[in-house]
């Protein structure tokens, strides 16, 4: 009985030998040759060849490249395949918010005031590049009219966006990093707070830890140690997100001597640290303020003092530039807020980029626009649809400067600034890259030696390890792309 079982269970193995080496008999997946297509075989042979077999069988890739001067397409693999475009959404929002708000439209934040009931009011209306010097700005110049003993009252007003702070499909362990802001329309330095440690000179006792800015609105937890020789454990800064607190934690260990080390962390309920550090910059000049800061509302007899503001050309180039998110879902919400009425949502914003892409000709029914800044999984999206847009806007006359400008240059500024140097792609490519973990993207213009505008987009996914030899491959598609001569396309 014994034998028998043992020869069931050989045979069982056998069989699945068997069926394994079959599975290696299969034919191999189509080449590039095959699955691409091009204007000439010069470009279709340069592009194939760039993109070795070695490098991409684990993942996928759309490629589509269009000349915007004559209107033909150049190149193209896998255009209509949907890919999550991580921070090349934030081309849909940028389109979206010229489209609708125009080129001269302002972001702002204002101060407003009941001098009967001594109310102070910080109300944004989505500007996401407020600092610490706009609120210090704001605070000197109202300071002279607050006249009087008696103290004011000071409260945030964040009406203007819905009360989801969070997009929908951004994953849970985003906090405290802070490039996962929470979203807010009053906002303070990107919604976050920088923390450095320095280490003592001693070793054995406590780094010193600098907030910047200092306010009462965080506090600090400070375990860390100074010591002598190499850390052991490593140095750990954060906040206690878990709890929704804004409790700084630094623990750990920092080497005597060393240069210390700077952290950006997000900040639970960002409208009152806004309103907490405008109220503190309040008593710097001498105005009396009682109480905490809390949320309210504009209410009859209150008359705007102050604001700052920032274009939308400067908030676009920034978003752009470096890839910011929260300039991003700011500018979402915002043209929805102005469009579709208040409070500004991501649901409303994302009604206007299908309505604009719908406009444009693409299916939106085949691709998923859920945010602005492209932090969302559920982004869904493909190359064809992005060189779709990148055309159209390149045909607007008024929109598109702004839009041109605010992309980053290669070998120049932004997040390409350091790419592509040393190439004819170098101060004449213009893209917005896209990076999440197992996706990397890269699109937007670029001239040819001829100086015909092209539009591309480039889009990987699903690949193991660094992202840095899939950007190589992008980097060489625009050198190529920068190179072509009339004749060869």
């Amino acid at each position: 009985m014994k034998s028998l079982t043992l020869f069931a269970i050989l045979s069982i193995f056998l069989a699945g030998c068997g069926v394994n080496r079959e599975l290696t008999r299969l034919p191999p997946p189509p080449r590039l040759s095959v699955l691409s297509v091009a204007s000439s075989s010069v470009v279709k042979g340069r592009i194939d060849d760039l993109i070795a077999d070695s490098l991409f069988p684990p993942s996928n890739v759309g490629i589509k490249v269009v000349s915007l001067t004559r209107g033909v397409p150049v190149y193209a693999l896998n255009e209509d395949m949907v890919f999550n475009p991580a921070s090349n959404q934030k081309l849909f929002t940028s389109c979206t918010a010229l489209t609708n708000l125009g080129p001269s439209y302002h972001f702002s934040t204002a101060v407003l005031v009941d001098t009967t009931r001594r109310r102070i009011l910080l109300k944004g209306r989505g500007d996401p590049l407020t600092s610490t010097g706009d609120l210090d700005s704001l605070a000197r110049l109202i300071a002279p009219r607050l006249n009087g003993p008696s103290p004011w009252q000071v409260a945030v007003d964040a009406s203007f966006f819905d009360d989801l702070f969070w997009g929908s499909g951004w994953t849970w362990d985003e906090e405290p990093a802070a490039y996962g802001m929470f979203i807010t329309p009053i906002t303070l330095n990107n919604n976050a707070i920088e923390v450095r440690v320095l280490p003592s000179a001693i070793p054995g006792t406590p780094p010193q830890v600098v907030i910047d800015p200092p306010t009462s609105y965080v506090s600090l937890e400070n375990t860390a140690v100074t010591v002598a020789d190499s850390p052991t454990v490593r140095l750990h800064i954060s906040r206690k997100w878990r709890e929704r607190s804004n409790t700084i934690t630094v623990a750990g260990q920092i080497k005597a001597g060393a240069r210390g080390r700077t952290e950006q962390l997000s900040l639970w309920k960002p409208e009152l640290y806004a309103g907490t550090v405008f109220a503190e910059r309040l008593k710097a000049y001498g105005v009396a303020v009682a109480g905490e800061v809390h949320a309210d509302t504009v209410t009859p007899g209150m008359m705007e003092f102050q604001r700052a503001e920032h274009g939308i050309d400067t908030v676009l180039t920034f978003m752009n530039k470096v890839s910011d998110n929260l300039s991003a879902e700011c500018m979402l919400k915002t043209t929805a807020a102005e469009k579709t009425g208040l409070p500004g949502s991501a649901e409303n914003g994302v009604y206007l980029v299908n309505a604009m892409l719908a406009g444009f000709g693409v299916d939106t029914n085949r691709i998923s626009v859920v945010d602005g800044s492209g932090l969302s999984r559920y982004d869904l999206t493909s190359s064809a649809t992005i060189v779709r847009l990148l055309a159209r806007m390149y045909r607007d006359s008024l929109c598109f400067p702004l839009l041109y400008h605010a992309l980053p240059i290669a070998g120049v500024d932004g997040t390409i600034g350091t790419r592509m140097r040393g190439t004819p792609a170098a101060g004449n490519l213009r893209a917005k890259t896209g990076s999440l973990g197992a996706v990397s993207a890269l699109s937007g213009y670029v001239q040819t030696a001829d100086g015909e505008m092209l539009a591309f987009s480039i889009m990987m996914q699903s690949f193991p390890g660094a992202t840095r030899p899939y950007r190589i491959v992008q980097d060489g598609i625009g050198t190529i792309l920068a190179t072509l001569k009339r004749g060869e396309y």
